[in-house]
């Protein structure tokens, strides 16, 4: 191929990509479904508890990851089979422990996986379809009269946009968020840094997103932001 012809079929490719990320697929029917996504640590927690305070229902992504890995679960086994004890809690750890089952030590596997990109793929293609049933099972189970939140980290990075009808990105500054993580879960700076950079930049999510949730200073600005919101949102009566 000529350099002009693969400088062409490059900006063809970098057009069909650009196209394909701003335009994601939305979930098209009655259920009103909020996507509430950012990185680790900006602050999704604190707004889905504000949403729960108003009444509306959070289904939480990293619930379900959490219990596919349970002691004794078929995801539980296959990352033991690969990683053995490497990843193993010993028996007096209280760390997911359950009485005859082997359980695995979760901040050992995150050292794995956030420090090797394959490893963490696959990781990720064992989990994820776990968490995509999860949702599509309780979602079933919530009335198309209210709206929903589904808060999914990994929202984009695990391609779920099709679950959602809009989304919310909760932002902040990449110093605070480094800031936070550090203290949240007592990570070196470098285990925070590789945390952070297995997700995709805030700024990126923050072009896909519908509402883009400020939580840069010590006030709470987002509250607001979420009360327009609501009152634009119509969900289908029934």
């Amino acid at each position: 191929m000529l350099r002009s012809e693969q400088s062409a079929s490059y900006r063809l490719e970098s057009v069909i990509t650009r196209r394909r990320l701003s335009a994601p697929s939305r979930w098209q029917g009655a259920q009103h479904r909020i996507g509430l996504t950012g990185g680790i640590a900006s602050g999704k927690s604190s707004v889905a508890r504000y949403l729960r305070a108003l009444g509306i229902a959070v289904l939480d992504a990293d619930v379900y990851a959490h219990e596919a890995l349970q002691p004794g679960t078929q995801a539980s086994e296959t990352v033991l089979e690969r990683y053995g004890r490497q990843v193993e809690a010993l028996p007096e750890c209280e760390i997911e422990g359950s009485r005859g089952q082997r359980s695995i030590n979760r901040r050992a596997l995150g050292r794995i996986v956030f420090n090797n990109l394959q490893e963490r793929r696959w990781l990720e293609q064992l989990i994820h379809p776990i968490v995509r049933a999860r949702f599509e099972l309780a979602l079933g189970e919530h009335p198309e009269t209210a709206p929903i939140v589904l808060m999914i980290p990994l929202l984009f990075e695990a391609d779920l946009t099709e679950l959602v009808s809009e989304i919310w990105l909760v932002h902040c500054l990449p110093a605070q968020q480094l800031a936070r993580l550090k203290q949240r879960d007592g990570l070196s700076t470098a285990e925070a840094k590789a945390r952070i950079e297995a997700q995709w930049p805030l700024s990126r999510k923050c072009e896909l997103a519908d509402l883009v949730l400020n939580n840069c200073s010590e006030a709470i600005c987002w509250e607001e932001q979420i009360t327009a919101r609501l009152a634009l949102i119509n969900p289908v009566q029934r």
